[in-house]
């Protein structure tokens, strides 16, 4: 579950630095193409501007020329002014007409009379009449052409006499710029004094997103007598500012490239995991090893606290093996009775397997071999540890009780190592009874407990009691911790053992107090008697 949440945990990170990277790239990519976008439309507007700019001073210079030729003589040179004006408006077709026109004032009233028209059809210009007498000689103004909407005039007064003459020249706005000279992709308006003359709009047009900005160029015409205002806009759609291609590129690459560096690092750190999991394994094969040792000491060393026990023990069989020995002899001399013999000679036998049996446990307990699990009866490891002690509890003047409410139940451990458990927790229940003046007693009780909805197959519980003073609380939560112990001269080692030899074969080991007073060890084993059967 830790490994799953982890590698989940990985996978979404991976995921949000994938988005973060593809995000920043998209934003870099998004404003390269918006300044690469200003930049053009920049450019552009500028060149149109500079086009539109000497196209219109070449409508000053006409109007300079043509009152220049109307003031050469009075009247006016018609044939040069027509002569001059045809060749212009021959080669600026956005030259819609030119006229020459007398303006005479009569009582505050401007009446304005034409001299020459070159327009098809001739215009009427009376309503410009005021407004060109007011003009001071030699100064152009422009007009707008209302009939028209794309066209303009631009008018200049040739002199300060009453009657005067006025050039009046009219320009087709929308042919000020050529459709090549435009950008296929921007929106280009002309204006006049703030009002609009010409659109032209785009012969590209992009599906323009409402939140991209649009680049724009605007500028005044340099022209004092034409203040046309010229403006360039470029729509930018989402493919124009993101490039799909680039950006599932880049998506791609950067994907792989972050797998990559998350398989390295998962690899790396799998590597210390593993170096990490292998160094405290090492230490905890070392620490078995320690404490194994110091088990097979304490085992050696418990020996010679039993060996004054155990040869009183063995004395009583030695004794009974010379007495009946003894019989034997007198027996079988003639005229005995045989049946007497035999029984002499089976109380030998018994008596001599009585101490083999003594001595064999004296041998498998203090043997250091290599455990193996098997089938054993739980009752039997009790009995065995239960004569192992017994000698030593007399001495004491311990009394043990020995309680078995499930003759059936067998375990799969090593019996050597739970009869070492026992032994442990025998031995420290007695020491917590020596100078005590309670009356002395340890109870191993066995019972069987059966299956449930949280375990499969049935257990089987030890509990060693005492009837001695108990643990104390600060000492409780410790007392299975290496080298913790409550003894002066204890090394802290023999009920963590306990713990870890129990863990071996799938059991565990509590300690408590018991309400009556004294401590409580219960040891929890899978029972193995179904398995056993099955294995039969």
């Amino acid at each position: 579950m830790v490994k799953r949440r982890g590698a989940s945990l990985g996978l979404l990170m991976l995921l949000a630095v994938w988005l973060g990277l593809n995000a920043l790239f998209l934003g870099l990519n998004a404003r390269t193409a918006l300044e690469r976008a200003r930049e053009e439309v920049s450019s552009s507007g500028l060149a149109l501007h500079r086009v539109v700019s000497q196209r219109v001073a070449q409508h000053d210079a006409l109007l300079t020329s043509l009152v220049a030729l109307a003031l050469v003589a009075d009247p006016p040179p018609q044939d040069a002014i027509l002569q001059v004006s045809q060749r212009f408006m021959r080669f600026y077709p956005r030259v819609a007409g030119i006229d020459l026109v007398a303006l005479k004032e009569t009582v505050g009233t401007v009446a304005l009379h034409p001299v020459i028209s070159i327009a098809s059809p001739p215009a009427d210009h009376r309503s410009l009449a005021a407004a060109l007498y007011a003009l001071t000689p030699g100064e152009p103004r422009s007009f707008l052409d209302p009939p028209m909407p794309t066209h303009y005039l631009v008018g200049k007064k040739a002199s300060a006499a009453n009657p005067a003459l006025a050039v009046i020249i009219e320009i087709d706005a929308a042919l000020l710029v050529e459709p090549s000279e435009r950008p296929p992709w921007a929106h280009a308006t002309l204006a006049l004094d703030g009002q609009t003359l010409v659109q032209w709009p785009a012969e590209q047009e992009a599906a323009a997103l409402s939140f991209l900005p649009t680049p724009r160029f605007t500028r005044a015409i340099d022209s004092t007598s034409q203040p046309l205002t010229l403006t360039l806009v470029r729509p930018l759609s989402l493919a124009e500012i993101l490039d799909p291609k680039l950006s599932l590129g880049f998506a791609i690459l950067s994907l792989l490239a972050l797998l990559v560096l998350h398989y390295a690092w998962r690899q790396r750190l799998a590597a210390r995991q593993s170096a990490e999991t292998a160094r405290l394994a090492e230490q905890r094969t070392r620490l078995l090893e320690h404490e194994t040792r110091l088990a097979h000491a304490a085992r050696v060393n418990a020996l010679g606290e039993l060996a004054s026990g155990i040869a009183h023990e063995l004395t009583q069989p030695l004794t009974a093996l010379l007495s009946q020995s003894q019989a034997a002899r007198r027996l079988a001399r003639p005229g005995s009775d045989p049946a007497l013999l035999e029984q002499a000679l089976e109380a030998n036998v018994r008596e001599a397997r009585r101490a083999g049996e003594m001595l064999k446990r004296m041998r498998d307990y203090i043997s250091n071999r290599e455990t193996s699990p098997v089938f054993t009866p739980v009752a039997r490891i009790v009995d065995d540890v239960a004569g192992l002690v017994k000698a030593d509890l007399d001495r004491r003047g311990i009394a043990l009780v020995l309680e078995n409410a499930a003759p059936d139940a067998c375990i799969l451990a090593d019996p050597i190592e739970m009869e070492q458990v026992l032994h442990n927790l025998i031995r420290n229940a007695a020491d917590s009874l020596d100078g005590t003046g309670l009356e002395k007693s340890i109870t191993v009780r066995i019972s069987a407990l059966p299956a449930s909805a949280a375990t499969v197959e049935g257990h089987v519980e030890i509990r060693v009691s005492d009837s001695g003073p108990g643990i104390p609380e600060t000492a409780l939560p410790r007392l299975f911790e290496p080298f913790f112990t409550t003894k002066p001269d204890g090394l802290g080692l023999g009920l963590s053992l306990c713990a870890t030899l129990l863990e071996r074969c799938g059991g565990n080991i509590s300690a408590a107090n018991a309400p009556a007073g004294g401590a409580v060890f219960t040891l929890t084993l899978p029972e193995a008697g179904a398995a056993r059967q099955a294995a039969q």
